[in-house]
């Protein structure tokens, strides 16, 4: 009998792979935050190692480029387990080909009949622990990398970081930009919901100004960014300047990525955009008022430089407390003026 060692060698890959599955199901920025665990899931059980990754849709774009990332796409993540076929499917598979390990990074319990039915060696996070976020003295990176080390307790994590991987386009070419430009994301999450009040948001006269300074006192482009859905917002800038670029609406987040990464700097509200950056910038100023930026602002990558410009009024951060409710004006971002953002800008 003639044996193929090559097919023999690739059957016994294929039963030596590993596996996991993440579920992380949340925003963007939420998103890009977990992917800190990777880097150490992958010391562990290898460079071969593959993940699958429970994500919402409008996210599907976000591992494009990742090979080691396959996105799993749930619809209506409230729906019960019996009505939800996504997640019946993610659980059927793993009975055929089980995990070696389920990490469930997800606080809440939309995903816990999933992570309890999928089958694998071994799971981590609920329901099989609760792992609480120590919200005033941690980041949600920690969080994220507490709740992987209660089962991988001798994982080291010391260079642990957030990361994504861009479309490598030239930026020259794809969006005919040839000078030395800074990324501006004026956009936040929520400008389209009902009752809208942008607590997060920058007022647009301030970016004006911002803009208007730039222009005038640096010989730096301008690149302005956001979702499609945001168009009406950002078209209400005065951007009809040669130096200045409006990407609205034209960039998926990997090509996002590269318009971050060639990039001087990023300014942006607390929002998705602002961890694009902080994962692919050189150098990045988050604007903070009512959200704490050290629970959520952009983590880094380990080699950028990360600012938080803030007025620190003595109210600050009032987020999911009743001060912000009874907040007439969102002052600390109102107040913070362009002049002290363009300081940071041009400080080294």
């Amino acid at each position: 009998m003639v044996y193929n060692v090559g097919c023999i060698l690739n059957e016994m890959m294929k039963k030596t792979k590993r596996r996991v599955l993440i579920i992380r199901c949340g925003l963007l920025g939420d998103t890009i935050d977990s992917t800190a665990v990777v880097k150490p899931l992958v010391n562990y059980y290898g460079e071969g190692l593959e993940i699958d990754w429970v994500t919402k849709p409008n996210l599907k774009k976000l591992f494009e480029y990742d090979k080691r990332i396959n996105p799993l796409l749930v619809r209506f993540t409230k729906l019960p387990l019996l009505l939800n076929i996504d997640k019946l499917m993610i659980i059927f598979r793993s009975l055929l080909d089980p995990y070696d390990a389920v990490v469930n990074l997800e606080v809440g319990k939309k995903f816990n009949s999933l992570a309890k039915y999928t089958k694998s060696k071994i799971k981590v996070g609920m329901p099989h622990r609760y792992i609480p976020e120590d919200i005033k003295n941690e980041h949600r990176v920690h969080h994220q990398l507490r709740i992987l080390q209660t089962v991988f307790n001798d994982l080291n994590v010391e260079n642990a970081y957030p990361y994504l991987v861009g479309s490598e386009i030239d930026i020259k070419k794809v969006y005919k930009i040839s000078r030395a430009y800074v990324v501006m994301c004026p956009t936040n999450s929520h400008y389209h919901k009902i009752n809208y009040r942008g607590y997060r948001a920058w007022p647009l006269k301030n970016w004006q100004e911002l803009i208007d300074k730039i222009l005038s006192k640096t010989g730096l482009d301008v690149v302005v960014t956001g979702h499609s859905c945001e168009k009406e917002f950002i078209n209400q800038l005065n951007l009809n300047n040669s130096r200045v670029h409006n990407l609205c609406g034209r960039t998926t987040i990997p090509n996002l990525v590269e318009v971050m990464k060639s990039g001087v700097c990023a300014i942006a509200n607390d929002s998705g955009s602002v961890h694009v950056a902080g994962v692919s910038c050189k150098k990045v100023i988050a604007l903070h008022g009512p959200t704490p930026f050290k629970e959520t602002g952009p983590y880094g990558n380990g080699s950028n430089k990360i600012i938080e410009a803030n007025i620190h009024m003595k109210c600050s951060p009032c987020y999911n407390t009743e001060a912000i409710k009874s907040c007439p004006s969102n002052i600390c971002m109102i107040n913070l003026s362009a002049d002290m953002v363009f300081n940071y800008l041009i400080k080294n």
